[in-house]
């Protein structure tokens, strides 16, 4: 009898055992179960909100944040993805607001997730580029990309110039199973149309809508590739610039000039397969103002100054990308030196023959460039062709007597203006006059005499006095 009884206290000692055991698991489950996590929030500047406490795996609504002169465009988590305002909480986290200027030119980006998670809507500022927000999950599917309305993917970074509906494609994930039974298919199974329908049809070409492409810069553009056959099983392609400080290109073809000069862009399938255009980015237009047109080592106008107007739209050409070239075309290399400052060339004269050179001055910035011509004048002379006319020169004045009427006779060895006063009795008369002489009729007046000057482009003048003899 004692027996018995030490035996059932054994077995009332296992069952208690047995029990806190028990207990301890169901405690162990509960914790792990009802395991919280805490999100809080930067506004950035905005309004401040509470954080949430919530159960791991719990769905919470994130809430919206206000900021004076911004649009609320959601929130990211630490990698930078905009995340659904259906909020699946796996961990704690800070989560950051996204604003947008209210004054921001926009475009609206629509996501269709074809029966999958939710995605917001997202605002994004033009010619920014596109942040993708994180990817949506659908049961039996294995999400692979957002496609555009001509089925073009769409990935991190394009760049989208009008407001646009992406949608999702998705992969569905077969469930493997053993048949270790042998059984045939039922009769709606076609291992033959099965076979068709997973072969692999390669890629045999790719090519762009152009081989050459001339852009402004800090302008954007966008080159198309084109995979054939168009029922190849992967018609992903890459992209890639070989100067990006000159063209970028993004994942979608789109491209950007951001700098001058020229790039190779190459589109290439997953086969390898692949394909180039040649895109050159120049300035929009240039223009020169130029000081003065003519110089002379001899005139009050020695040098002048020209300068590169260049319309770059924007873009900030540094100095080592701006060209000069002075050739002395008429051969006389003596006639001006010229000295570089950036957008600003120098032309200062020197002495030249008894001929006005000519110099023609191009600035070039890429495949732009701008022309203008200046001219350098040797040094004014005049000389007398009147018959009954003494001229003698003294301190650079010539003096010139006569006696009786004459015909006064001037020329200039470079073109001048004839300064003089009509309004004197020594003139009779103007017989001629243009750039280079001067025909007047003059008269003896006793105690008058005649002030003539011929003054250059340059600012040179010749003093010529006419003195009438008894």
């Amino acid at each position: 009898m004692k027996k018995i009884f030490e035996n059932k206290k054994l077995l009332f000692g296992l069952l208690g055992a047995l029990v806190a055991i028990a207990i301890i698991i169901v405690v162990i489950i509960l914790t792990l179960g009802s395991k919280r996590y805490t999100i809080s929030f930067n506004t950035d500047g905005g309004n401040s909100l509470e954080s949430i406490t919530a159960k791991e795996k719990e769905t919470i609504t994130l809430p919206i944040a206000v900021k004076e002169g911004y649009i609320f465009n959601g929130w990211t988590d630490e990698d930078g993805k905009i995340l659904p305002s259906e909020y699946v909480v796996t961990k704690d986290a800070t989560l950051k607001a996204v604003w947008v200027s209210e004054t921001a030119d926009t475009i609206t980006i629509k996501f269709d997730t074809d029966g999958g998670s939710k995605i917001d809507d997202m605002i994004v500022v033009k010619g920014e580029t596109l942040k993708l927000p994180q990817n949506p999950t659908k049961e039996g599917y294995k999400f692979k990309t957002w496609v555009d309305k001509n089925e073009t993917p769409i990935y991190d970074e394009a760049l989208l110039l009008e407001d646009t509906t992406l949608k999702a494609v998705w992969e569905k994930v077969e469930v493997k199973t053993n048949n270790t039974n042998n059984t045939t298919n039922s009769g709606n199974e076609n291992p033959v149309n099965n076979s068709q329908e997973n072969k692999t049809i390669e890629v045999t070409g790719v090519s762009l809508n152009t081989t050459s492409k001339s852009m402004i810069v800090n302008t954007t553009d966008k080159l198309v590739a084109t995979v054939v056959p168009d029922n190849a099983s992967d018609k992903t392609v890459t992209w890639s610039s070989d100067n990006t400080s000159v063209i970028t290109v993004d994942q979608n073809g789109n491209i950007k000039a951001v700098g001058l000069g020229e790039a190779n862009i190459t589109v290439k399938t997953a086969n390898g397969k692949t394909a180039s255009a040649k895109v050159i980015s120049d300035v929009k237009n240039i223009t020169l103002s130029v000081t003065n047109q003519t110089i002379s080592k001899y005139g009050t106008i020695n040098s002048t100054t020209i300068t590169a107007n260049i319309d770059s739209n924007g873009y900030n050409v540094p100095n080592s990308l701006i060209t000069w070239s002075a050739p002395d075309t008429t051969g006389y290399t003596s006639a001006a030196s010229m000295s570089i400052n950036g957008k600003i060339a120098t032309i200062t004269a020197r002495d030249v023959w008894s001929r006005t050179s000519t110099i023609p001055v191009t600035v070039k910035i890429n495949n732009k460039e701008a022309k203008t011509t200046i001219y350098v004048e040797p040094k004014l002379s005049v000389s007398n062709k009147s018959s009954g006319v003494t001229c003698n020169e003294s301190n650079g004045i010539m003096l010139c007597t006569f006696k009786g009427e004459k015909s006064f006779y001037l020329q200039s060895n470079i073109d001048v203006s004839w300064e003089y006063n009509t309004s004197s009795p020594v003139i009779a008369g103007v017989e001629g006059k243009d750039v280079r002489n001067l025909k007047l009729s003059v008269q003896y007046v006793a105690q008058n005499g005649l002030n003539i000057k011929a003054r250059s482009k340059a600012g040179q003048v010749k003093e010529i006095v006419l003195t009438p003899t008894v």
